[in-house]
């Protein structure tokens, strides 16, 4: 008895030694595993970005560029566009759409799903569940921002990813989360962020998609390139009704309208990467960028990563306008050129021609670079065919798949009218259009700004606007006979364009029908000297050599400072530097710096209305007279002067109204192409044109409102006194030498029936210019 009580106590000993050590073995498993959780939870955050990353996330934002009326005229960037938008700029479907798809219990978890990652599990183990995916909108998101996250299937990034995830939502608001992920998702190439995507597929604000381009989006984001609506269509599609199928069963939307949507074809798209050759105002952006970088540099500032905001003076539409009325002038106006040049081409009498070409080319670069003499150079232009893109009018988007030799291809470029056009608001000084060309992919020269060609007889109105403050008036009159004009290089004897010859004639007719010996005259008594001085503060700023020869616009001036001189007149003799650029914000809408023109008075408002008035001239009974006929612009007050270089090479138009200046050159690239005989190579034909078409859209364009375009009129100084109407001005003063001459009453509102007209008078005066 006793020896059986011992051995159940020494039991009971052992029994409870070994739960002890069993005890201690648990707690010691316990205690290790909790040690190891812990050490892989410090790994882990050691390798997660500081937190002041996490509340304040970097992603490179490209710089959006933006017109006076709003439109994203193109954005900069290096590697990755990305614009970001707000979340009152995200429809509604498209935010439905996402979470239907990639996170229906969005706005009830913190950051992560478990029970969603429990029905992904289930769904593994069980045979015939479908596989998912199982990172919330918010894990999603922890991977597009930050690198440290890492995008491998591993059980570590899951941990991150969650940890992040957790992290966002104690900080941000679902709606900030929803937006900032609507901002970092891909789209596919260098396109991120849903308003680069929208852009990118369909040429549109993401505010603007509808509900089937929304479904498209959100289907996009799992593969966009797996997905591609260009290359793939069909799985594009059945994407896109997964995404609808979705919504419809979460009841977003309803049977009906799932049935309905799903039936439609994918919308039409317009899928394209950004380039800084495509969208509207190319060369304004390109010069836009040039100079931005030079302001960045001096700030200290970022233009490819910070999302500046450029706000520019460009009127979008007018802009817009300004290239289409350019395309359909020159479209019809090359294949005449090409046709009076075809048997008599330019470079068979002057081989310098294509050899200036070929050394302004990158091809001759490359291979000067690789020191190759000329003749290999020249040989290496001619000896073989290759295919090649070339421009060609009338072309899907302009561009023809061709072969040709190089050397050919000089040829074929050299023949081409190019242009450079630039409209500015006189009051302001703000360039509203720059054209530089007629396609920056194939010519990508910038005749706005860097190009400068002889200006003819555009530069006589500087002459006359410094005879008014010299004793002159328009109805001052001079005898239209040659005259000789000493100079160091011997006598200077200018003739009239056409050979004429006459009696006396006003300053305002001979402006009107570009009299070169009057104007000769003119600067013989007022002095070379005096014009230059008179056309530096009007706006001139290219070096002028006082000779006077000067009054026949001998000298060679851009685009940009031609108009802003004539915008002075327009002004009321107030120069305004000519500004393309109102302010720069950064992405948060502080402003970095905002821009003001310089101004000056240059010449007073009674001199500078006579000069509107003389310009008014040339348009109503003069050289530019089949501008109101030939495009029925009847509600404008308008002035202008043609102008037409010595061989046709270069074809003029600067025109004003109260509203807007325009300056208008047509050429081609070298001087020595052109047109033969003032037929088509003048001014009248070859650059007016392209302003009647510009602002007859601009009058019948509604949108366009920044300033009333209808029905406005120069305003006549109270102080002027002087008659402008040259017949009454003769009868006063008693004088019957003048020539009988239109009634010019310099009231715009009396001669609109005159304009209307459109007599034969008008249509010869087309076909004449200096």
């Amino acid at each position: 008895m006793r020896f059986t009580q011992k051995k159940k106590y020494l039991q009971n000993i052992l029994m409870k030694r070994d739960r002890q050590s069993w005890n201690t073995i648990v707690l010691y498993g316990i205690s290790a595993i909790t040690g190891l959780f812990f050490l892989f939870v410090l790994y882990v955050y050691i390798e997660m970005p500081p937190l002041n990353t996490l509340e304040n996330p970097q992603t490179n934002l490209s710089t959006q560029v933006i017109s006076i009326d709003g439109e994203v005229l193109g954005n900069i960037y290096h590697k990755e566009h990305r614009v970001n938008v707000n979340i009152n700029e995200i429809p509604a479907n498209i935010r439905l759409a996402l979470v239907a798809t990639e996170d229906i219990r969005f706005y009830q978890h913190s950051g992560v799903d478990f029970r969603g990652v429990l029905s992904i599990l289930y769904s593994r183990l069980i045979p015939g569940f479908t596989d998912r995916g199982g990172s919330t909108i918010t894990q999603q998101l922890a991977r597009n921002l930050y690198d440290e996250v890492g995008r491998e299937r591993t059980f570590i990034r899951k941990v991150k990813e969650a940890i992040v995830a957790i992290i966002l939502e104690s900080r941000y608001t679902k709606e900030e989360i929803m937006t900032a992920y609507f901002n970092t998702v891909s789209f596919g190439g260098d396109s991120y962020g849903l308003q680069a995507g929208s852009f990118m597929y369909f040429s549109k604000n993401c505010r603007e998609l509808t509900m089937q381009e929304s479904a498209l989006m959100v289907g996009l984001l799992k593969g966009p390139g797996y997905y591609n609506p260009v290359k793939y269509p069909d799985r594009a599609r059945n994407r896109r009704n997964t995404v609808i199928s979705q919504m419809q069963k979460y009841g977003f939307i309803g049977q009906k309208e799932a049935d309905s949507l799903q039936k439609t074809d994918l919308v039409v798209l317009n899928s394209h990467r950004e380039s800084h050759n495509t969208g509207l105002a190319p060369y304004f952006r390109e010069h836009l960028r040039e100079w931005l970088s030079k302001w960045c540099k001096k700030n200290n500032h970022n233009m490819y990563t910070e999302g500046l905001r450029v706000y520019t003076t460009i009127h979008a539409k007018i802009q817009r306008h300004a290239e289409e009325a350019m395309q359909e002038h020159l479209s019809e106006l090359q294949p005449v050129f090409d046709n009076i040049i075809k048997d008599k081409k330019p470079w068979d009498k002057d081989s310098m021609i294509l050899i200036r070409a070929m050394r302004q080319s990158s091809r001759y670069a490359t291979l000067k670079q690789q020191r190759w003499t000329e003749n290999q150079i020249l040989d290496n232009f001619q000896e073989k065919r290759v295919k090649m893109r070339v421009f060609a009018w009338s072309r899907d988007n302009n561009m023809v798949d061709t072969m040709m030799t190089p050397w050919d291809s000089l040829q074929y470029y050299n023949r081409f009218l190019e242009t450079g056009i630039v409209a500015i608001d006189p009051s302001t000084g703000q360039i509203r259009a720059w054209v530089g060309g007629i396609d920056h992919k194939f010519f990508q020269y910038d005749h706005v700004q860097k190009g400068k060609r002889q200006v003819g007889s555009t530069f006589k109105p500087f002459v006359y606007t410094a005879a008014f403050d010299n004793n002159y008036e328009p109805c001052s009159e001079e005898l239209n006979q040659p005259v000789e004009i000493p100079t160091p290089e011997g006598l200077w004897i200018p003739k009239n364009a056409d050979g004429s010859v006459g009696g006396k004639m006003t300053l305002r007719k001979a402006l009107a029908n570009s009299v070169n010996i009057i104007t000769a005259r003119v600067i013989k008594v007022i002095g070379p000297q005096v014009v230059t001085e008179y056309a530096r503060n009007m706006g001139i700023q290219t070096p002028l050599k006082a000779v006077p020869s000067l009054a026949l616009g001998t000298t060679d001036l851009n685009v940009t400072e031609l108009t802003s001189a004539y915008s002075t007149i327009a002004n009321k003799g107030r120069w305004i530097e000519p500004t393309f650029v109102t302010r720069i914000e950064d992405k948060f809408g502080n402003v970095l710096e905002e821009f003001t023109p310089d101004t000056r008075d240059a010449i007073s408002e009674r001199t500078a209305y006579l000069m509107v008035d003389m310009l008014r001239g040339v348009v109503n009974e003069g050289t530019a007279g089949g501008l109101r006929w030939m495009y029925k612009i009847y509600n404008m007050d308008i002035g202008g002067k043609t102008g037409t270089t010595q061989n046709h090479s270069d074809g003029w138009f600067v025109g004003i109204t109260p509203f807007l200046a325009c300056g208008i050159w047509v050429g081609c690239a070298d001087r020595n192409v052109h047109f033969p005989s003032l037929d088509y190579g003048q001014g009248g034909r070859m650059a007016m044109p392209i302003f009647g078409k510009l602002f007859k859209k601009i009058e019948e364009d509604d949108a366009i409102s920044f300033r009333v375009t209808k029905n406005a009129y120069f305003e006549r100084p109270k102080n002027l006194s002087e008659t402008l109407n040259c017949n009454e001005y003769k009868r006063l003063k008693g004088n019957s030498t003048y020539e009988d001459e239109p009634d010019a009453s310099g009231d715009p509102k009396k001669e609109q029936d005159k304009k209307k007209q459109g007599t034969k008078d008008n249509k010869s005066t087309l076909d004449f210019d200096d």
